[in-house]
């Protein structure tokens, strides 16, 4: 009696879960057919995904893969949009929230049940939690509550994103994975830019993050002051500057590993992924990522040539990746020196117009500033346009200081800007401690290239607000998780670090 009980149950469990499909199968069948393509698209990506992720028999890695490759899509689902620059300009669901809420409901399960001891938030979250907190005051004092309410639901996200990195990444093979995935994310945003810069023309793919074509034409137009002379590419970052930032970013990280013990044929990956984000970065035309980018390799270069355990190390890739790093800058050379020498000297003024009107505001309102993501409302009063001018200049959508130190301490104060570098000098002391270790080579390169495209991100910082944009912004965050991350494996595997140094030395 007892097996015909079970197999009853299990029989009626797969009647309903037949009918449950079958029920989903029509609505969707319903929608495909009488909704736009965007949300028919989302709608079948979202129930042909999880039976994907179901099948390959290890859902929760898979889960992780696609929270990284999917971070620097702009495909979302917007609530309350308004035009808005600097900060978030809604709520929204994003398309890496279908990979990080499971994930998040994973570490909350094994916190329950005690398969977990502990959930790991690191010391860095108290400077970013800080933030928040002064965003909540900002909500109090008003006026402009809804924008704060977006960027601290933007920043929210992004700490829950660390914190699901920070506690995934246990093993050698999780960091891998997220580097591939971030490998995969690279391509395809060169690939796109590639397309574009063929085409000298958007390719339809806003919903994904691509520029619109008038902020293509107006990124194109300010290089020299003519539609004609320069295409610049922006791929599915939203623009040139912050396309730029995002491989100044993640370069460093796959250059270091080819310090590393990865095999032939991953080096090789390494290599073109490298190859083909370096020659992007030059068709960006952004003078701020080539410094943040060449910032970020002469750093990366010290280490290898210079830490202990690499000094010896990889003699003839290193004589390699100099004598390549001469020839592509000779190659570039032409773009680079026109760029630098015949760029229309206007956007250089504004940036410094704009950080003379920040630091009025800085000094107007020293400590605790006008409110978080409200740069834009408060400024015109400090500036020698009336708002006329400013709408005759820039239509109904103002710009923000372009730097992100400026834009944090005239938006939170003295008390944001402490604790927002108080997070980088945090940032930079974890990866510095990870040098002590090498118990795998990999994380240790690994380590090596996340704080030297950290390094890029803050010289970006000085013309951009990169961390401010959602898409960048969360990339911006996977790399700091894994330098938390690794440190958080070095210290666990410490007791390995002997025999590690030995081989070394």
């Amino acid at each position: 009696m007892p097996p015909k009980v079970g197999l009853n149950q299990y029989s009626a469990a797969n009647s309903a879960v037949i009918v449950v499909l079958s029920v989903w199968a029509t609505v969707l069948v319903l929608v495909i057919f009488n909704a736009s393509k965007l949300y028919s698209f989302a709608l079948v990506l979202g129930t042909v995904l999880p039976i994907c992720i179901y099948a390959t028999g290890n859902p929760r890695l898979c889960l992780l893969v696609g929270l990284v490759f999917a971070a620097p899509l702009g495909l979302s689902i917007n609530f309350n949009m308004v035009s808005h620059i600097g900060g978030a300009p809604s709520y929204s669901i994003d398309a890496m929230d279908i990979f990080l809420f499971p994930l998040l409901v994973f570490l909350l399960r094994d916190f329950i049940t005690g398969s977990r001891r502990k959930i790991r938030f690191s010391y860095v979250s108290i400077w970013w939690v800080g933030l928040i907190v002064l965003g909540m005051y900002s909500i109090v004092q008003g006026p402009y509550r809804e924008f704060t309410t977006f960027e601290m639901f933007r920043m929210i996200k992004c700490y829950v994103l660390f914190l699901v990195i920070i506690n995934e990444c246990v093993r050698e093979r999780h960091f891998e994975y997220v580097v591939w995935a971030l490998a995969a994310s690279v391509m395809l945003n060169v690939l796109v830019g590639y397309i574009q810069f063929i085409l000298k023309a958007d390719l339809g793919l806003q919903a994904l993050g691509e520029a619109s074509p008038e902020a293509i034409l107006g990124a194109n137009y300010g290089v020299y002051l003519s539609h004609e002379s320069a295409f610049r590419v922006g791929a599915l970052m939203g623009h040139p500057n912050l396309f730029s930032a995002y491989l100044a970013l993640l370069l460093p990280i796959f250059i270091s590993l080819l310090y590393s013990r990865y095999s032939l044929i991953k080096k090789v990956l390494l290599s073109l992924v490298s190859l083909l984000g370096g020659i992007a970065l030059v068709l960006t035309l952004s003078r701020a990522g080539w410094l943040a980018f060449g910032f970020a390799f002469i750093c990366l270069m010290a280490f290898v040539f210079f830490h202990p355990y690499l000094r010896k190390e990889y003699l003839l890739q290193k004589g390699v990746m100099l004598v390549g790093a001469i020839i592509a800058l000779v190659l570039a050379s032409g773009a680079i020196i026109r760029r630098l020498t015949q760029s229309d000297e206007g956007a250089l003024d504004f940036r410094y117009e704009w950080m003379d009107i920040a630091w009025r505001m800085i000094e107007a309102k020293p400590l605790l500033g006008f409110g978080l993501n409200s740069f834009a409302y408060h400024m015109p009063e400090y500036t020698q346009y009336s708002t006329g001018r400013l709408i005759d200049l820039f239509g109904e959508v103002w710009p923000v200081v372009h730097n992100i130190y400026l834009l944090v301490w005239s938006e939170q104060g003295t008390a944001g800007f402490l604790f927002f570098i108080a997070l980088h000098i945090n940032v930079i002391w974890i990866a510095i401690k990870n040098l002590r270790y090498r118990v795998s080579d990999k994380l240790f390169a690994l380590n090596i290239g996340a704080l030297c495209g950290f390094f890029a991100i803050m010289i970006d910082g000085l013309a951009s607000f990169f961390i401010r944009v959602p898409a960048s912004g969360r990339v911006f965050w996977i790399v700091v998780a894994l330098i938390v991350a690794i440190n958080y494996w070095n210290r666990h595997n410490a007791h390995l670090a002997v025999s590690s140094h030995d081989r070394a030395t």
